[in-house]
């Protein structure tokens, strides 16, 4: 469900860049300081936009470009349609300069950057610069750019992008305007993806949509990479099985299952607990066995899953301590699974979990298998499942 442009698919993550500030997802504090200081005319000489992969650095750069650029006057509403914001759009335009300094990061390239900051733009108001991946630059690269940045020319913008802003030096940080840019919630990717969806007109379960904001951890251009592909395996439909094949997940329902393991404790294991005496367990080791047949047939990635099982312990935790009307959006799953599953846990049990699965997790790589890595740690969460009151003090069977 990608769109032909001259003989080409356009990706979805690519057909979907906003264009504007209004279409950004989420990031409102950024937005409205840069829109302010563009509508009155107070833009600094250097900024400097942070934050994980996929989450608009590089979009809100362009954006401040167009808004700088447009031909229609200096503006937080650039009009798209003049000559300067479909050149800047296009990546043609001579008074926009993008850098990729993962590629660029010898201080001869940055030494001949900064010699044609001395000649005034153009065909524009201003020269701007949008350099991305800043931190890897070289030390020597940094220190040549450090007199620029301090004073530039008048007509001169600097943007610079970075997942990494440690690597930095604070004389550079010192000089530049910094801007945080968050991870994208849940419920704000979903929403994107639903949009998307029903423009693409492609039909969607709630469930694969879930499993792919879930999966993309924050980035919306991760998010839209994966429902391209989800998309493509599912022949133009989005349905939870395809998103969970692909992702090398199980789904809500074994984790469920998973779950249901965990808070019922084995009757052989309580009697041989009584007895203190090694006691194999019976009917529940069939239960055991059901689960791992429906996962092994799913043939997941295993250390996903492990990942899946960290999630839903965070969730429980906090689902705890917070309980479901937070105003905190803190949930990978639903609010009644976690409500169901809240009640038969105490949280040492949570934190317990949580400490097993994560070292499953460490010990990972070194296992030969991960089929067994898996089962190995959940045997391990199976053996410290004892019989005690839930969290609300009500007993368990």
């Amino acid at each position: 469900m990608t769109t032909e442009v001259g003989g080409e698919y356009l990706a979805l993550a690519r057909k979907y860049r906003p264009q504007n500030f209004e279409d950004v997802v989420g990031q409102e504090h950024v937005l409205k300081a840069l829109a302010h200081s563009i509508d009155t005319n107070r833009t600094h000489h250097a900024y400097l936009l942070t934050g994980t992969r996929g989450i608009g650095k590089t979009t809100i750069a362009r954006i401040f470009a167009k808004a700088l650029e447009c031909e229609k006057g200096v503006s937080s509403h650039p009009c798209g349609e003049c000559d300067a914001c479909k050149a800047i759009i296009a990546g043609v335009f001579p008074d926009v300069v993008e850098i990729d300094a993962a590629s660029q990061t010898k201080v001869d390239d940055t030494r001949q950057l900064l010699e044609n900051t001395q000649y005034p733009p153009l065909k524009a108001r201003y020269k701007i610069y949008i350099i991305d991946e800043v931190h890897m630059l070289s030390t020597s690269s940094f220190n040549a750019l450090l007199k620029t940045l301090e004073e530039p020319p008048a007509y001169v913008k600097f943007i610079l992008a970075t997942t990494d802003p440690h690597k930095i030096p604070s004389t550079v940080l010192s000089r530049c305007l910094q801007f945080q840019l968050r991870a994208l919630s849940l419920d704000e990717i979903s929403h994107q993806l639903q949009k998307v969806c029903g423009l693409e007109n492609v039909k969607y379960s709630q469930e694969a949509i879930q499993a792919l904001a879930r999966a993309a951890r924050g980035s919306m251009r991760d998010a839209l990479s994966l429902c391209d592909q989800a998309i493509a395996l599912g022949h133009g439909e989005l349905e939870a099985a395809t998103v969970y094949s692909m992702l090398g997940t199980i789904g809500d329902v074994l984790i469920t299952d998973i779950l249901g393991l965990l808070s019922t404790p084995p009757a052989a294991q309580a009697a041989s607990a009584a007895q203190a005496v090694p006691v194999a367990p019976t009917a529940d080791a069939l239960d055991l066995g059901a689960v791992l047949k429906k996962i092994r047939e799913k043939s997941p990635n295993y250390k996903s899953l492990l990942d899946e099982l960290l999630l839903v312990f965070h969730d429980l935790a906090m689902y705890q301590m917070l309980g479901a009307n937070t105003h905190l959006e803190v949930f990978s799953f639903s609010t009644s699974m976690l409500d169901s599953f809240a009640r038969k846990f105490d949280p040492q049990q949570i934190q317990l979990y949580y400490q097993i699965v994560l070292e499953g997790l460490q010990e990972y790589p070194y296992a030969t298998d991960g089929r067994a890595a898996f089962e190995m740690t959940l045997l391990r969460l199976l053996a410290f499942t004892p019989l005690k009151k839930n969290f609300l003090g009500e007993k368990t069977s």
